[in-house]
């Protein structure tokens, strides 16, 4: 540091000057000097500073001073040139004219070699091109640099990443985390990568979001689940949670604690006997779903599993009688009626239409069962069949009215239909709205906006938000459509 007057020359860090295209000194106003610690250094005050210093002080327009320190001052007027080149590539970034970008930022390295801000913005437009080769030499140019910088970490790794280099890109990744243990951007690429798993050890609570490795996700589940006394219910909702995400062995051990931990009704012995197939571990779940077959005779789910274990063991001619029998105990389960009368692909039309007669007269057979109902309505949808596929789900759920999954299918099909005036009059019959199933609460508020009755929907959903009973990102889900609708104008209606 050296004093010119009213003025003070500091040195700046080699690393930091380069990371923001700053000259290796600078010029300070006395008065500025020592509250710069505080304030920082910001790329305009350094620039109002230069041209006041330059153009103003005694030392400035000193020609004895200037020739005496002719490389400095170089380097103060190419920042100074360099203003508005700066200026025609973020324009350029902002219009994403990455070309026109390229070429400022070229001119601007060229006048200044040492602006490493301009390589790690030219390294960023040449991505965005694609050309990746040439980013990833803009890159390692100025890697001594940034090293250490989560960003810039980043950044090289997603350019590894579009060259299929994973383990490049994985290293990189390592680093951003070494710097920023929670730099998200990181944490997502090691995701896409297959190395972690994003698991919600408390699926109501966004605060228990975790990254796990994806190949110890059951080791770590256990020991949480270890660290606390756990009932049934619990280990009901972390198998409901990890079977949805097909981790099929977290769902075997959490099914297993949960018959253990004395909820040994139907849904822990099915869930396993459906994780033990999941995991190619057949004649396991043959075994279990005999017994289960025993001790639940009258059990629909414990016939469907059996039918579906036995096709996976090779014992396909004998799954037929077993679907039989869960239709005799349930005629409106719906992967049994599935099994029983769809054909394999669901979505050809031809077979699907193929099919009909014989759900339909199963149907008139028991015209008791809401289940029989719902599946020939899917069955008509599948076919373009709206209007009877509707008048379908409307008579199952006059037959089934507390069945609330069965009615939002109902008015999710009425939404894809734009009838939502359908679905508002079919809920103002409900009185208990609030303690409704959420997917029937989430049918209301789409409903609502559809139809321009913007308080209600915000209602609804800022309802499901605050739901805490609901899983974390159906409560998100619902908060992202409250700021969607406060970021939209309202509907006249």
């Amino acid at each position: 540091m050296s004093e010119q007057g009213d003025w003070v020359l500091i040195g700046l860090d080699e690393n930091m000057a380069r990371r923001q295209g700053l000259p290796a000194r600078m010029p300070v106003p006395r008065g500025e000097f020592e509250g710069l610690a505080d304030k920082g250094l910001s790329i305009d005050a350094a620039r109002r500073w230069i041209k006041d210093f330059l153009t103003s002080s005694e030392p400035g327009k000193s020609g004895v001073w200037r020739k005496q320190n002719s490389a400095l001052v170089s380097q103060l007027e190419a920042f100074l040139d360099k203003a508005p080149v700066w200026e025609r590539a973020q324009k350029a970034f902002g219009e994403r004219d990455y070309d026109k970008a390229i070429s400022a930022l070229k001119r601007i390295i060229a006048m200044d070699p040492e602006d490493h801000a301009a390589r790690l913005n030219l390294a960023s437009a040449q991505a965005n091109l694609g050309d990746h080769a040439a980013a990833l030499k803009a890159f390692q140019s100025i890697r001594k640099t940034f090293a250490g910088d989560p960003d810039y970490h980043v950044a090289v790794g997603q350019v590894h990443l579009a060259m299929q280099k994973k383990d490049a890109a994985l290293d990189e990744m390592v680093l951003a985390l070494e710097a920023k243990p929670d730099c998200q951007p990181a944490l997502d690429a090691m995701v896409q990568l297959g190395v972690l798993v994003p698991i919600y050890e408390n699926p109501r609570d966004a605060a228990s979001l975790v990254y796990v490795r994806s190949d110890a996700v059951l080791t770590y589940l256990t020991g949480q689940w270890d660290a606390a006394p756990r009932d049934g219910a619990f280990y009901l909702e972390q198998l409901a949670y990890h079977e949805r995400e097909l981790r099929h062995d977290v769902a075997l051990a959490a099914a297993e604690r949960a018959i253990a931990a004395g909820a040994a009704g139907e849904r822990a012995h099915l869930a396993r006997i459906a994780a033990l197939r999941s995991l190619g571990r057949g004649d396991e779940a043959l075994v279990a779903a005999e017994a289960h077959v025993k001790q639940s005779p009258s059990s629909s789910g414990a016939w469907v599993e059996l039918a579906r274990c036995l096709s996976q063991v090779g014992r396909g001619e004998e799954a037929p009688a077993a679907i039989e029998r869960a239709l005799e105990s349930d005629p409106g389960d719906l992967t049994a009626l599935s099994l029983r009368f769809w054909p394999s692909d669901p979505a050809d039309i031809q077979k699907v239409n193929d099919a009909i007669p014989a759900l339909a007269a199963f149907v008139a057979a028991h015209p008791d069962s809401a289940g029989a109902r719902r599946s020939l309505a899917r069955a008509e949808l599948v076919v373009g069949r709206i209007d009877d596929a509707l008048a379908g789900f409307a008579a199952a759920v006059a037959l089934a009215p507390e069945d609330d999954d069965l009615r939002a299918e109902y008015w999710s099909e009425l939404g894809k239909q734009q009838r939502y005036q359908a679905i508002l009059d079919d809920a103002a019959k409900l009185p208990d709205m609030a303690k409704r199933d959420w997917k029937l609460r989430w049918n209301e508020a789409e409903a609502y906006t559809a139809v321009g009755k913007n308080i209600e929907a915000r209602a609804a959903f800022s309802a499901i938000n605050f739901d805490e009973s609901l899983h974390v990102d159906v409560r998100r889900r619902a908060k992202r459509a409250v700021k969607a609708m406060d970021e939209t104008p309202p509907v006249v209606t």
